[in-house]
């Protein structure tokens, strides 16, 4: 079960106004309804209100900054950001580069393909399933079925448009993602 988690809460500040006026969030914005881009071109979802809650109970200013997900927590190290809350499963290796807060929502996965296309794992062998570049769902893939051809994607956005087009056979993602 995924645990979305706000990954190291300020790597090198404190949560205060005094610390800071300014608490800069970096996310993936290709993921809703966490984090997401309107058709004003502004950075929406769940995250972003919680972030927003957060920056007010502190008497900061939140700002938002829109980047691939595999690069998150090297920008975080780099110090570019002050914060990524951006849907990430607390791993052992994440847990080496970053600190984690306590986990505020539980999320499965899920795999979608065509109805009725495969009946169990063992019929994905040699198969196309593709999933979002840097995720704990592309290690899996890559670790516990090295069988099936893993196919990382920016955004599951371009995955979806990649399964209808049968370019892939098949999705692995968060249930709430993909449901959608």
């Amino acid at each position: 079960m995924k645990k979305l988690v706000i990954a190291a809460v300020l790597a090198t500040v404190s949560l205060s106004a005094s610390a800071a006026d300014t608490i800069r969030f970096a996310m993936e914005a290709s993921y809703p309804p966490f984090e997401f881009v309107d058709s004003s071109n502004q950075i929406q979802g769940f995250d972003v209100d919680l972030a927003n809650a957060m920056c007010k109970e502190m008497q900061a200013t939140c700002t938002f900054t829109n980047q691939a997900f595999d690069s998150l927590i090297p920008s975080l190290k780099f110090r570019r950001f002050d914060a990524v809350i951006s849907g990430m499963d607390i791993t052992p290796e994440r847990q080496k580069q970053v600190a984690f807060t306590n986990a505020y929502y539980d999320n499965s996965a899920l795999f979608i393909a065509h109805s009725g296309q495969f009946t169990d794992v063992a019929a994905l062998k040699g198969k196309r399933v593709g999933m979002q570049n840097g995720t704990t769902h592309q290690k899996y893939l890559m670790d516990k079925h090295p069988e099936i051809t893993a196919v990382p994607y920016d955004s599951y956005q371009n995955a979806i448009l990649d399964l209808k087009s049968g370019r892939l056979d098949g999705l692995l993602g968060d249930t709430a993602v993909l449901n959608g």
